[in-house]
C-alpha cells in the first residue's frame, strides 16, 4: 500500500497535472470514506462478480456467508455497521437478523459464516479501509490477523485470506440501500404476545351445582382423572370439522369462523389428536435443531418443513340454564398457537402448547346451538421455547371442555398446611379467591370441609363473604384449624384427604361445589439432602414423554394409567415431566398411586442456547413469556402433594429470564426445591439441586460424595436407554445410595416414541413381517436425528422389557441375606414408610433349574431401616449331583391399587449347591456303531450310518453335519467359527461403524481326524488366526453322535473387541428352545440383576427383542444347557456347557440386523447361535461422553477356554442323558394365536397355565379340568410384547 505521504511526494513531482489528479483521487477517497455510516444500510458487493454478501435469509448461527444475486425481498443481504470504538473498526451486523453478525471463523478454515452478534468478539471485528481510486470500494481486514482480509475464492466463496489488498477479489463495494423491510408480524410471530383474553391460571376444579351431585359422581370423586357425570361441565372432545392449509398464507379467514358457515363438506377429525397422525402434514423428529430458521420471533421454515394451519369447527348445544351462568372454555393444550371464535365472534388467542388456556364465553354463547372455531398454527414464536427431544406435532392434542359457574364464583383455591414437628398434627388453611366480573354487590356463604381418606369429615368451616360493588376480586382465608392424627402422604403410602368447597347464596342455597384431593407431607432440605416427612428419600426416577404409537402426542387415560401402574410395579417412585407439565388428570394419578414428581416448565430453547448464542434466555422481550409458562404450571399444580420439585425447564442456557422464573417460584412456594440443570452446568445460582446429565460413573461417584456447590446431587438424566442398553445401571445407583449428597436420578427415558405412519393407520397396516410397522426420525423430512427419539425402558405400545426388569431389580427396596446352614432369610427394609409385614416371602427351590419345592410365608414386622428374619421350611435334600438354587421373592400380601396380591417387588437368588466344574465323560453305548474316517481330495468325513461330520480339508472348516436324514448345517458359512461382530446402538455414541468381518485371516489343521481306540471317538483340531482373537477348536466325535467342542481363545487386541466366542447357524426350522441359563429375558454381563438362573422355553423368534431399530440382542448369561428342536424333521440338538458360556439364538444374522432400520424389514433365513466365552457389556454410550461400557465389563485380555457338548437326537430316541429325556418329554408347544395363548401337547388334569408380563403381573390364568391336548387363555387386551407362560413348573417365553 502507498501511504498518503508517498502520494503527495509523487504529485509534487508531476506538476499541475499531477496535482489535479491527486485532488481528484483524494476527493474520491475522502468521499468514499465519508459515506460509511452506522446509520446507513449496505449491500456489500464483490468487485469480481457484482454479487452481494448474503446469509441466505437465515437467522441461524453457523450459516455460511455467500455471494448471491441482489434480491430486494431477501432478509439476508443487507448489512449494518456497528463501530467498536476503534478507528475504522466495525462489526458487520445483519440488517434482517440483528442478532447475527459476520464471523471470520478462524477455527474452521476461515470461510465466512454468521454468528451471534457480539461486539466484544474479535472474530466479528473488521477494519474497513478504502481502496485508492475506487469509489465506495474497501478492503475488509480481520482484526484478529491484520494480514488477512475477506476475499472471494475461485469458486465464488468468501473466506478470510492473505490475498493482497490490491487484488480485486479482496475488494468490496459498500453500496447504500434502503432500510431492511420490517417483517409483517402477527401474534404468532411476536414473543411479547402469547395470550389474548386468556383467564388467569388457577388450580384445577370441576364445578357441580350441589354437594349432593358432587358426591353422587363417585367414580370421579374417588378418581379425579375420570370425566365427570352430573357436573356443570361439557366435553368438546369428539368429532370436529377441519380445513387444512399447508402454510400460513393460505389459511382461511371469516369463511371458516363466521356464524353461518356450513362446514358439512369439510374433512372431519377427532379431538384430541395430533394432525400429523391423521395425515395432515408430516411429523418431524428434529431434537436439538429447529424446523425453522433461528431468527426469533419469526418463523421461516427450513427446506422440507411446512408450517401448516388447521382450521377446526364444531357445534355444541349449550346446556339449559347456562346462559345465566359464567361459561368458560378450557383447553388442556394446543400445539402451537391458536385463535378462537364462538358464534363468529373473536374470543382470544393462546400459545404455550402444554399449559391450560381458558376463555370466558359468557358474552358470546347463546341458548341452543352454538359453534366454535379454532385456528391452529403449527409453529409460532412459542415454538422457540418448545425445542424438546420429541416428535414435532400439532393440533388440539389435549382435552377441550366447557364448564359453568355462578357469575360471582370461587375462581381459585390454595391449600396450605403447617405440620407439627412430630408430623402428627397439621394446621390447615385454604385461600379461596373469588371473582366478581360483574362488579355487583353480592353476598355469599362458603362452606369448606375436610374429609379423611376413609371419607369421614374431620373439619368444617362456614364463612360469610360480601363483595361490594366494583369489587371484582376477593381473597377469603379459611382456617380449618389443627387436624390431629393425620395420615401422611408419600409415594409409598399415598393417603389422600378430600377438600370440598361449596358456594352458597345469601339464602344458603348451594350454587356450586367442587372437590380437591390433598395429601399432607413435609419437604425439607437438610444436610444438603431431601427429606420427605422426616425421612431421607432416594428418588428412583424416570423421565417421561407424552407419546403414543397411534395417537402421537395425544395420549389417552388408559395409556396414562398403564404408565403409572407399570412405574409402580417397577419400583419407580419418581417422574420428571420432561420437558413440560402433564395434564392435570395425570397429576391426579401421581397423587393417587403415589409417585414423586418433578414438574417441569414448558421451556426449552435448546438450539438457540447451544448453537446460536443463547440469546432468547437473555432477551428482556422474552421474559414475560418465560414467566407466564412457569406461573401457569405452578398455579395449576401447587395443591398436588405429588409435586416435590419445580423445574424451570430444560437445556436453555442461562440468563435473566430463568433467574426471574426462579425468583417468582420462590416468592410463592418456599417449601419445594427448584431444579434447573443448566444452572449447575453454567454455575448460575438459580437451582437448589446440583443437577447433571449423563455423568461418567467417576464423576457421579465424586459429586454425590462432595460436589462443588454442596447441594443435593441429582442426575436429572442418566442411563440413556436407547435400544439394547441400560448396562451398568447398578453401578450408577450404588454411587447414589449412602453418598453424602446423592438423592437419585431419572433414567432417560420411560417409553420409546416410535409411531405408526398415518397412511398405515388409515389402511390398517400396522404390522409387517410379524413386527409393528413403527416409524422413527429418519422416515420423515427435516434435519432429523434418526432413531434418537427411541430411548425408552419400554416399547411404544407399553410392553414390559428386559431393560425395565433391570431397573426394577436395582431400584428394589428390600435387601436379602441367607444362611444356608440355618435356612434363615434376613430381610433389610430400605423403604421410608412401609413395614415389611405388608408383604410375604415366597421361595422356590430349583434342582437343575426345575422347581422342586415352593412356599409362601408371612414376614414379621420390620420398620423402615430395620431387619427381620424368616426361617424357610425347606425339606428337599440337596445331596445328589444336581445344581440347587434358591429363589427368594418379596410379594404383595394384599391387592394394591397398582398390582394384585402375590406381585413380586423384590427378588434374590442363592446358589445352594454349585454345578459340577466338568462335564461327565461321554458314555457310549456298547452297541454303538463304530466310527469311520473317509478321506477324499477335499473332504474328510467322520461318522457311521447314523450321522456324519464333514471337514473341508481345503478350508479346514466343517462343511456339513448330518444326523440321520436331517442336515444340522450344510455349508461352511454355518459352521463353527470365531465371531466378533455385534451391532448395538450403545457401542458408539456417534454411530456404529465396526466392520461386520470377524477378523479371521487363516485356518490351519493342527491335528487330522484320528481314531481313539479306547472309546472309539475321533479327534481333530483347527487353529483360526485373526485380528481380534486366535482360536483353537479341539473336536471330539463320539459313535453315538455326540460332538465335544473345546475352544481356546487368545485375544489379539482390546480395540473394538466385542465378543470372545463362536457362532454357528442352523436351518430356520430349528425354532423351539428350552434352556437352562439366566432368563427368561435377554441379559448381559452388566445387565443381569433382574435375570435369575432357571429353565425356560422359548423360540428363536422370541429370542429376538424387537427394538425400534433392529440390533444384536437375545443374549443369556451363564448357560448350562439348551435344547433346540427342528419342527420339520423332529430332530433336536442338546447342548451342554463346561466353563463360562453365554448364548443367543436369533433368526437373523447380526450383519443383516445391522443393515436394517426397522424390524419389519427383516426376513428370516437361518437360526444363528452365538456361544460366547464373553460378550462386552452394554453400557449407555448412546448419549454422554464416557458413559459407555465400564472397563470391568469390556472383553478381558488373555487366554480363555470353554467347552460345549452337542448331542443330536430324534423324537423317539433314548439318549441316556437325563436332561435330554426331561426336555424331550416335557416339551409342549406354547404360542400366541389371534390374541390367545395356546398350549398343545400332553397336558395332565389340573395343570395350571398362567400368563405373566415380564414384571410379574398376572395377565391371565386357566386350569385344565381334565387331561387334554390343548389349553388356552385370552390375552387379547394386553399390549404387543413379550410374556411369560408358566405351564405346570415349566416357564415359556412368548411374544404377542
Amino acid at each position: 500500500m502507498i501511504s498518503m505521504n508517498d502520494k503527495h511526494t509523487r504529485c509534487r513531482a508531476g506538476g499541475l497535472k499531477g496535482l489535479l489528479a491527486l485532488l481528484t483521487l483524494c476527493s474520491a477517497t475522502l468521499t468514499s470514506w465519508a459515506q460509511l455510516s452506522e446509520s446507513k444500510t449496505y449491500y456489500i458487493k464483490s468487485s469480481v462478480s457484482g454479487q452481494v454478501m448474503s446469509n441466505g435469509s437465515s437467522g441461524t448461527a453457523g450459516e455460511s456467508i455467500k455471494l448471491d444475486a441482489v434480491n430486494e425481498n431477501s432478509y439476508g443481504q443487507k448489512w449494518k455497521l456497528v463501530s467498536t470504538g476503534n478507528d475504522n473498526e466495525y462489526v458487520i451486523q445483519s440488517a434482517g437478523y440483528s442478532n447475527m453478525a459476520i464471523d471470520a471463523n478462524p477455527t474452521k478454515g476461515y470461510y465466512l459464516l454468521q454468528w451471534t452478534y457480539d461486539l466484544s468478539s474479535v472474530n466479528e471485528r473488521f477494519t474497513i479501509t478504502p481502496v485508492d481510486g475506487k469509489d465506495d470500494t474497501y478492503t475488509i481486514n480481520w482484526t484478529g490477523d491484520t494480514n488477512r482480509r475477506i476475499a472471494e475464492d475461485s469458486k465464488g466463496e468468501l473466506y478470510v485470506s492473505t490475498t493482497a489488498a490490491t487484488q480485486s477479489e479482496a475488494q468490496f463495494v459498500f453500496e447504500e440501500t434502503t432500510e431492511q423491510q420490517a417483517r409483517k408480524t402477527e401474534e404468532w410471530e411476536n414473543e411479547t404476545i402469547f395470550g389474548v383474553n386468556r383467564l388467569p391460571a388457577h388450580a384445577t376444579f370441576i364445578p357441580y351445582s350441589s354437594t349432593e351431585k358432587l358426591q353422587a359422581d363417585k367414580d370421579r370423586y374417588d378418581h379425579p382423572w375420570v370425566d365427570p357425570t352430573g357436573a356443570d361441565w361439557m366435553s368438546l372432545n369428539g368429532v370436529w370439522n377441519l380445513r387444512w392449509s399447508t402454510n400460513t398464507t393460505e389459511r382461511p379467514a371469516a369463511d371458516f369462523y363466521g356464524d353461518d358457515v356450513d362446514a358439512t363438506a369439510w374433512d372431519t377429525i377427532s379431538v384430541p389428536s395430533c394432525l400429523e397422525m391423521k395425515g395432515y402434514g408430516k411429523p418431524y423428529y428434529i431434537n436439538v435443531n429447529y424446523p425453522f430458521v433461528d431468527n426469533s420471533p419469526y418463523i421461516t421454515m427450513k427446506g422440507g418443513c411446512e408450517n401448516g394451519v388447521a382450521s377446526y369447527r364444531r357445534t355444541f348445544t349449550l346446556p339449559a340454564g347456562w346462559t345465566e351462568k359464567r361459561v368458560v372454555l378450557h383447553f388442556d393444550g394446543i400445539y402451537s398457537a391458536a385463535y378462537v371464535w364462538v358464534n363468529g365472534k373473536y374470543v382470544g388467542y393462546t400459545e404455550e402448547s402444554n399449559n391450560d388456556s381458558e376463555f370466558d364465553l359468557s358474552n358470546v354463547v347463546r341458548e341452543g346451538e352454538n359453534n366454535i372455531s379454532v385456528q391452529v398454527i403449527r409453529f409460532s414464536d412459542g415454538s422457540y421455547l418448545e425445542d424438546q427431544d420429541m416428535w414435532r406435532m400439532s393440533g388440539i392434542h389435549r382435552d377441550v371442555y366447557l364448564y359453568a359457574t355462578p357469575k360471582a364464583y370461587v375462581a381459585d383455591h390454595v391449600i396450605s398446611s403447617d405440620l407439627s414437628s412430630d408430623l402428627s398434627t397439621a394446621n390447615v388453611s385454604i385461600q379461596l379467591n373469588l371473582n366478581n366480573d360483574a362488579a355487583q354487590s353480592v353476598t355469599k356463604k362458603l362452606r369448606t370441609r375436610l374429609l379423611d381418606p376413609q371419607g369421614k369429615v374431620v373439619a368444617v368451616s362456614l364463612d360469610d363473604v360480601t363483595l361490594g360493588a366494583n369489587e371484582q376480586n376477593h381473597e377469603q382465608d379459611v382456617e380449618l384449624g389443627n387436624i390431629s392424627n393425620i395420615a401422611l402422604w408419600s409415594a409409598e403410602q399415598p393417603n389422600l384427604y378430600t377438600i370440598e368447597v361449596a358456594e352458597l347464596d345469601a339464602n344458603s342455597n348451594e350454587e356450586m361445589a367442587f372437590a380437591t384431593k390433598y395429601g399432607f407431607r413435609k419437604i425439607e432440605t437438610k444436610n444438603n439432602r431431601i427429606y420427605i416427612n422426616g425421612q431421607r428419600v432416594y428418588f428412583r426416577g424416570v423421565n417421561t414423554q407424552d407419546t403414543h404409537p397411534v395417537h402421537g402426542r395425544a395420549i389417552d387415560v388408559a395409556t396414562m394409567l398403564r404408565d403409572v401402574t407399570m412405574m409402580k410395579q417397577a419400583n419407580i417412585n419418581t417422574v420428571r415431566t420432561s420437558h413440560y407439565p402433564r395434564q392435570a388428570k395425570m397429576n391426579a394419578m401421581f397423587d393417587y398411586y403415589g409417585l414423586y414428581v418433578m414438574d417441569e416448565a414448558d421451556i426449552e430453547c435448546h438450539f438457540n442456547w447451544e448453537q446460536s448464542g443463547n440469546t432468547i434466555t437473555r432477551a428482556e422481550s422474552w421474559k414475560a413469556q418465560f414467566l407466564d409458562r412457569t406461573e401457569r404450571m405452578v398455579l395449576r399444580d401447587r395443591n398436588h402433594p405429588s409435586i416435590i420439585f419445580w423445574s424451570l425447564g430444560n437445556e436453555s442456557g442461562t440468563g435473566n429470564n430463568l433467574q426471574a422464573t426462579y425468583d417468582y417460584i420462590k416468592s410463592i412456594d418456599t417449601e419445594r426445591p427448584v431444579h434447573y440443570e443448566g444452572a449447575t452446568r453454567d454455575r448460575a445460582s438459580y437451582t437448589d439441586l446440583f443437577s447433571v446429565m449423563y455423568p461418567t460413573l467417576a464423576s457421579a461417584t465424586s459429586d454425590a460424595k462432595n460436589n462443588r456447590d454442596k447441594k443435593p446431587y441429582f442426575m436429572c438424566e442418566f442411563a440413556h436407554s436407547m435400544g439394547n442398553a441400560t448396562g451398568n445401571f447398578k453401578e450408577y445407583w450404588d454411587a447414589i445410595v449412602g453418598s453424602t449428597y446423592g438423592i437419585g436420578g431419572c433414567v432417560w427415558d420411560w417409553v420409546d416414541q416410535s409411531i405408526y405412519d398415518a397412511d398405515d393407520i388409515k389402511r390398517g397396516l400396522l404390522n409387517s413381517n410379524g413386527y409393528p410397522k413403527y416409524r422413527t426420525g429418519y422416515d420423515y423430512p427435516g434435519p432429523a436425528q434418526g432413531n434418537f427419539v427411541n430411548n425408552g425402558l419400554i416399547t411404544a405400545n407399553r410392553a414390559w422389557s428386559p431393560k425395565l426388569t433391570e431397573v426394577k431389580s436395582v431400584y428394589q427396596q428390600v435387601a436379602f441375606g441367607y444362611s444356608s446352614t440355618k435356612k434363615v432369610v434376613t430381610l433389610t427394609n430400605n423403604y421410608n414408610f412401609t413395614d415389611l409385614s405388608q408383604y410375604k416371602l415366597a421361595y422356590a427351590l430349583l434342582a437343575d433349574g426345575v422347581e422342586v419345592e415352593t412356599d409362601t410365608l408371612a414376614i414379621p414386622s420390620a420398620f423402615p431401616g430395620t431387619k427381620t428374619t424368616v426361617t424357610l421350611p425347606i425339606s428337599t435334600a440337596t445331596d445328589d449331583d444336581k445344581e440347587y438354587l434358591l429363589n427368594l421373592y418379596v410379594v404383595l400380601a394384599d391387592d394394591a391399587s397398582w398390582a394384585k396380591a402375590g406381585y413380586p417387588i423384590a427378588q434374590q437368588q442363592y446358589t445352594l449347591k454349585a454345578r459340577a466344574a466338568k462335564l461327565p465323560s461321554v458314555k457310549v453305548p456298547a452297541d454303538a456303531e463304530a466310527l469311520t474316517i473317509t478321506k477324499n481330495k477335499s473332504n474328510t468325513v467322520v461318522g457311521n450310518s447314523k450321522f456324519s461330520v464333514t471337514l473341508n480339508t481345503s478350508t479346514n472348516q466343517l462343511q456339513s453335519w448330518k444326523y440321520g436324514e436331517t442336515s444340522i448345517f450344510g455349508a461352511a458359512s454355518q459352521a463353527f467359527t470365531y465371531d466378533n461382530f455385534r451391532w448395538v446402538e450403545n457401542d458408539e455414541s456417534t454411530g456404529n461403524t465396526l466392520s461386520t468381518a470377524n477378523g479371521v485371516s487363516s485356518r490351519t489343521l493342527l491335528q487330522e481326524p484320528t481314531l481313539n481306540a479306547t472309546d472309539g471317538s475321533v479327534t481333530f483340531s483347527v487353529q483360526e488366526k485373526g485380528s481380534y482373537c486366535n482360536t483353537r477348536y479341539d473336536y471330539t466325535v463320539y459313535p453315538d453322535g455326540t460332538l465335544d467342542l473345546s475352544s481356546t481363545y487368545v485375544t489379539q487386541t482390546a480395540t473394538n473387541l466385542r465378543r470372545i466366542g463362536t457362532r454357528f447357524a442352523l436351518a430356520s426350522t430349528f425354532d423351539t428352545i428350552s434352556y437352562y441359563a439366566r432368563g427368561p429375558w435377554e441379559n448381559y454381563v452388566d445387565r443381569c440383576q433382574g435375570s435369575l438362573l432357571g429353565r425356560f422355553t422359548s423360540t428363536a423368534s422370541d429370542f429376538f427383542t424387537a427394538y425400534s431399530r433392529p440390533q444384536s440382542c437375545g443374549n443369556r448369561q451363564d448357560l448350562r444347557d439348551f435344547t433346540i428342536h427342528d419342527r420339520r424333521s423332529g430332530l433336536s440338538l442338546f447342548v451342554q456347557t463346561e466353563g463360562k458360556v453365554s448364548f443367543s439364538a436369533l433368526p437373523y444374522e447380526d450383519a443383516v440386523i445391522a443393515g436394517k432400520k426397522h424390524c419389519w424389514e427383516l426376513s428370516k433365513s437361518r437360526v444363528v447361535i452365538h456361544l460366547d466365552y464373553y460378550q462386552m457389556g452394554l453400557g449407555n454410550g448412546s448419549c454422554g461422553k464416557g458413559t459407555g461400557t465400564l472397563s470391568k465389563y469390556l472383553c478381558p485380555q488373555g487366554t480363555f477356554t470353554n467347552k460345549v457338548r452337542l448331542r443330536p437326537f430324534s423324537k423317539d430316541e433314548q439318549t441316556g442323558i437325563s436332561q435330554v429325556e426331561a426336555s424331550a418329554s416335557s416339551l409342549l408347544s406354547v404360542i400366541v394365536d389371534n390374541g390367545r395363548v395356546v398350549c398343545t401337547g400332553s397336558i395332565p388334569a389340573n395343570t395350571a397355565l398362567t400368563v405373566y408380563d415380564l414384571g410379574g403381573s398376572v395377565i391371565a390364568h386357566t386350569t385344565a379340568a381334565s387331561a387334554t391336548s390343548q389349553l388356552s387363555v385370552s390375552i387379547d387386551s394386553a399390549p404387543r410384547g413379550a410374556y411369560l407362560v408358566k405351564v405346570g413348573k415349566t416357564t415359556y417365553k412368548v411374544v404377542k
